[in-house]
């Protein structure tokens, strides 16, 4: 004999809608590139398993980062410190900041990243590598070239996957609230306000998402290559796209807000906000699951101390060329490049995270 069984509280109904709906908005869904041959690798890490981890994340980032990017560095060397003591040794010796959590130097094809276990989360250490990488591959095909902050940290969150129900609940808030910034805010600086640095990172992140999905992934090595021949955003956008700076924001403006206007009816009362901490907070548990059994299996070292926190620096450095700031918060992938004066050297510049 079978049981019918009772309707669903519409709570529950509504809240499984708001998440399936969410993970569609926060999937951008680009099309994939062809996957162009790896530079020379060398990885040292203090356990096999580390560096058998830190080569996969590289095979399944590095080829997608040369297509959308049209370089690559000529040689890449990835070293994980063992302690906290061996971080802070190799950065300073590379005269980095001591807070950082990791560091890309450019010139030398290098990326210096402290091990999984000294991190608040060690699933992030993914992401802090991807990040990295992402510096790695702009600084060989611009070669110290201007271009705009929102382009930089747009494509190092796209490529090492920082987009998720968050980022999608950043972006749908800024466009309820017709807070949207203009991207000529974003070129050189992000704002020094957490929630609108919060949003600044959001449409960058959605940005790269528009066009990729609207011009596929061969938009940027068009892209890059004017900026490295030293013309304008604004020109090599419409070189690339056929729309220059201004009609391409606007045509993104009125796609986010087309895509993220539905949650209008959820905005009543605060039943928005509530849904969306609730899918955040979901998320983070299913996450820090996944992560918990792989980790266990990368012992990095006997000294897994100096806890340090993967928060991004809060915001982003003044741009163009390079930038350099006081210690504040470090983040996953985060590019903080010497000015030309202290590296000496065209090419110098540091990556920090």
């Amino acid at each position: 004999m079978s049981v019918a069984a009772g309707p669903r509280p519409p709570c529950l109904v509504a809240l499984t809608l708001f998440l399936a709906l969410l993970v569609c908005l926060a999937i951008p869904n680009a099309r994939a590139a062809d996957s162009p041959a790896l530079p020379p690798l060398t990885v040292q890490a203090a356990t096999p398993q580390l560096e058998a981890y830190v080569r996969q994340i590289v095979r399944e980032t590095a080829p997608r980062l040369a297509a959308w990017i049209g370089a690559s560095p000529p040689r890449l060397k990835i070293v994980v410190a063992a302690s906290e003591e061996d971080f802070k040794a190799r950065v300073a010796e590379l005269d980095g900041p001591h807070w950082a959590a990791g560091l890309a130097v450019p010139r030398q094809g290098l990326i210096l990243l402290r091990s999984p276990r000294q991190l608040i989360e060690p699933g992030q250490f993914r992401p802090l590598l991807a990040h990295e990488l992402t510096h790695l591959y702009l600084a060989a095909a611009l070669r110290q070239r201007e271009h705009p902050l929102w382009l930089e940290e747009g494509l190092a969150m796209y490529a090492s996957g920082e987009g998720g129900w968050e980022r999608a609940a950043v972006m749908a808030k800024g466009v309820l609230q017709g807070r949207l910034l203009p991207l000529a805010e974003l070129e050189e600086s992000f704002p020094q306000d957490s929630d609108q640095a919060s949003l600044a990172y959001a449409q960058s992140y959605y940005l790269i998402s528009f066009l990729l999905n609207h011009h596929g992934p061969e938009v940027f090595p068009k892209i890059i290559a004017s900026l490295a021949q030293g013309k304008a955003m604004t020109t090599a956008l419409r070189e690339a796209t056929g729309q220059g700076l201004y009609a391409l924001e606007q045509d993104f403006k009125a796609e986010m807000t087309s895509r993220f206007s539905w949650l209008t009816v959820a905005t009543a009362g605060g039943t928005l906000w509530v849904l969306i901490s609730l899918a955040a907070a979901f998320g983070l548990v299913a996450r820090r699951r996944a992560q918990k059994a792989r980790m266990a299996s990368m012992a990095d070292g006997e000294d897994s101390g100096g806890v340090h926190q993967m928060r991004r620096r809060w915001p982003p450095g003044p741009r163009p060329r390079w930038r350099k700031e006081a210690a504040p918060q470090a983040g996953p992938g985060q590019a903080e490049p010497v000015s030309p004066a202290e590296a000496g050297n065209e090419g110098d510049g540091k990556g920090t995270g």
